[in-house]
């Protein structure tokens, strides 16, 4: 599943931005050969002839689904006046599939009726686009008169209700990047947009970027773009097919920041007009010396932390770390002299092992050390750890202590690991932390809190490390969950304690579910694993199963092991 696919915009075209246009760049070989024609969406069908108070109100939630030229399919379920009276900019929230609906009435005046809305909310969508996860319920009253003879709604309230599947429809989700300060590389920040009209996308996205950081990010990332920057013209596509994009307040940004926003720019609109990007500032290359760009100019920005494709999976079974045919690995971890009960790889080559093992008084142990050598053990005091989780530095894991504490092992080529505390009082105070999974980008955690699924963010300050804007994902959908990790840097993987559904993917905002299938599982599932251009890896009552995304069926990696086996990946 992809959510958000990209389609690009064909290269001889004329891409019409909305906001901040002014002149064509004074360059002799920028033509603007066409503009791009309004996309032609379906024409809603609008209020059936004589349908009931029931069907229209049904109906009129359907349209709301569809934003273009501020709602115009839903305000023709209503009355003239409302319909111009209407205030549809007060928030969008979405709800989940086919409401519940009552008619009341008839009221007075004789023929009024009145259709109550009861509907479980998953979340709202702000200006900035970011959707923010609200699990609840949302109680709406319509009131209906005769019209002309036909229903019509008298009083829709401030604000737009959107069912799931219309708003996955007519709104697109896109990957805005900025930038972590510690790493100078690329984070993406999910925010949706209208899908229609189509030439206005690349508008709204590039002002979502130089608008700067969604909340959610507040604190982790920055924009090297100003805050004064803005589109010096319309976006165009030149004659040799470049796409122009010249700005304005740049300013006096040096060699390397110029670099990270030509960096921003072309990852941001990747998919979304023609490559190569000519980028320019007040007519001038961005960054002098190279006007064109690509994305494979950008790789060291967007090099992350991923694993890399040689570096194998493992599994923890028997109190040993194992290759996945089941073989003892190489090392301290694999020889059976030590009773591993959770394991995980520094990411992206795997360099670093850390081990949670079972202590001589009963009480776990964190172990860290170089793959296949030595393993120091870290002085922790707790009763319980979760299996560790590693930043991309790689030198640095993370583990949780007795479900609260939240503890970050930084290690060095020489001298004893030095530990210290970060603060996530956010997340306790939500329950016991059971499983922690760091992003890969190191700018997010997953984590499995009272058995709900959270998504919060690292924001690193002088004062230390901290995990802050906790949200809890689907929180009506999800079933209790054991285990959760990360597919991509947008998309997490979910296991559950429960019968139904076993496995859930969720997108990092909460806003895209879908169950997988359960064939071949067998409850209960115990651990789940993830990473990109992976397979996702669960454990279950008889052994160790991957996910095929073609047969969407388990596939046995090991079978036999019974229940208990905790999968690895670097990470």
């Amino acid at each position: 599943m992809r959510f958000a696919a990209r389609r690009a915009v064909p290269a001889v075209l004329a891409v019409l931005l909305a906001g901040g246009c002014a002149t064509v760049p004074e360059s002799s070989d920028v033509v603007v050969v066409r503009s791009v024609p309004a996309a032609q969406s379906p024409v809603a069908p609008g209020p059936s002839p004589g349908a009931s108070p029931f069907q229209l109100v049904r109906d009129f939630i359907e349209a709301t689904g569809n934003p273009e030229k501020g709602h115009a399919a839903a305000r023709a379920f209503l009355t003239r006046q409302a319909a111009a009276e209407w205030d549809d900019s007060q928030g969008l929230t979405v709800i989940e599939d086919s409401p519940d609906t009552l008619v009341t009435g008839p009221g007075e005046p004789t023929g009024t009726r009145s259709v109550v809305v009861r509907a479980t909310t998953i979340g709202t969508v702000g200006p900035e686009g970011s959707f923010v996860p609200n699990a609840g319920q949302v109680t709406r009253r319509l009131d209906l008169v005769r019209e002309n003879g036909e229903w019509r709604i008298t009083d829709p309230p401030p604000g737009v209700l959107v069912e799931s599947s219309a708003f996955q429809q007519n709104y697109r989700q896109f990957r805005v990047f900025y930038v972590d300060p510690e790493r100078g590389t690329l984070v993406p920040d999910v925010r949706w947009v209208a899908a229609q009209p189509e030439q206005a996308l690349p508008g709204r996205v590039l002002d979502l970027l130089l608008g700067g950081p969604s909340e959610r990010l507040a604190g982790a990332v920055v924009s090297v773009l100003p805050e004064g920057a803005r589109l010096r013209s319309t976006v165009l596509v030149d004659s040799q097919g470049r796409t122009v994009i010249d700005l304005a307040g740049v300013g006096e940004l040096s060699e390397a920041d110029r670099r990270l926003a030509a960096a921003q720019l072309v990852a941001t609109l990747d998919g979304l007009v023609p490559p190569p990007l000519r980028l320019l500032a007040d007519g001038q290359p961005l960054v002098p010396g190279k006007p064109d760009w690509r994305t494979a100019d950008i790789a060291q920005a967007t090099s992350g932390a991923d694993p890399g494709p040689d570096v194998p999976g493992l599994v923890v079974h028997g109190g040993r770390l194992r290759n996945l045919d089941g073989a003892p690995v190489d090392g301290p971890a694999g020889s059976g002299r030590l009773r591993v009960l959770s394991a995980a790889l520094s990411s992206p080559g795997g360099e670093r092992l850390a081990t949670v093992v079972g202590g001589p008084d009963r009480r776990p142990q964190l172990r860290v050390g170089r793959t296949g050598g030595v393993m120091t053990t870290v002085a922790l005091n707790a009763r319980s750890m979760t299996r560790p989780t590693w930043r991309p530095s790689g030198t640095e894991v993370w583990t949780v202590l007795d479900g609260s504490t939240v503890t970050g092992v930084a290690l060095s080529e020489s001298g004893e690991p030095t530990t210290y505390r970060v603060d996530a009082r956010e997340l306790a105070e939500l329950g016991p932390i059971t499983d922690l999974r760091l992003s890969r980008d190191g700018i997010k955690v997953a984590a499995v809190v009272g058995g709900r699924v959270l998504v919060a963010t690292v924001v690193v300050t002088p004062e230390g490390v901290s995990l802050r804007h906790p949200r809890v994902l689907r929180e009506t959908s999800l079933p209790p969950a054991v285990g959760v990790d990360w597919a991509r840097a947008d998309l997490l993987e979910v296991a559950s304690s429960e019968p139904t559904p076993q496995v859930s993917e969720v997108s990092v905002d909460g806003a895209v579910y879908r169950s997988l299938s359960s064939t071949n599982l067998t409850a209960p599932l115990t651990a789940i694993v993830a990473a990109p251009g992976r397979e996702a890896v669960v454990s279950d009552a008889n052994g160790l199963w991957a996910y095929s995304e073609s047969q969407e069926v388990w596939e046995p990696l090991l079978g036999g092991i019974g229940p208990g086996a905790v999968p690895v990946y670097p990470g």
